[in-house]
């Protein structure tokens, strides 16, 4: 999945069939009275990659993220739930031969 970061004139590329979600949580940080959630996740190998403007060319990528989720909490998890467990499957694992 690739989404825009329009504030650094770049995108970015998450690998959502690497991600770990065996390991993976969900934060939350408080700031005030307002509860900001976050997803931490990791993977064995890049799950995550700033791509430049042209969307095509590799900037850097990263074995683990976090990613903020707005929004409604309990929906986010249910939809988090059903995408991991219908929709994105592990990577099948590659033979070393």
């Amino acid at each position: 999945m690739v989404v825009p970061e329009r504030k650094f004139n770049r995108y970015a590329r998450y690998y959502l069939s690497r991600f770990k979600m065996d390991v993976a949580r969900v934060s939350k940080k408080y700031a005030g009275t307002q509860v900001i959630y976050q997803l931490e996740v990791e993977g064995d190998s890049v799950i995550f990659e700033y791509l430049k403007a042209d969307k095509s060319t590799i900037d850097y990528g990263f074995k683990s993220a976090q990613i903020p989720l707005p929004g409604n909490i309990n929906q986010t998890e249910r939809a988090l739930q059903l995408i991991f467990t219908e929709q994105c499957k592990n990577d099948k694992p590659k033979s070393p031969f």
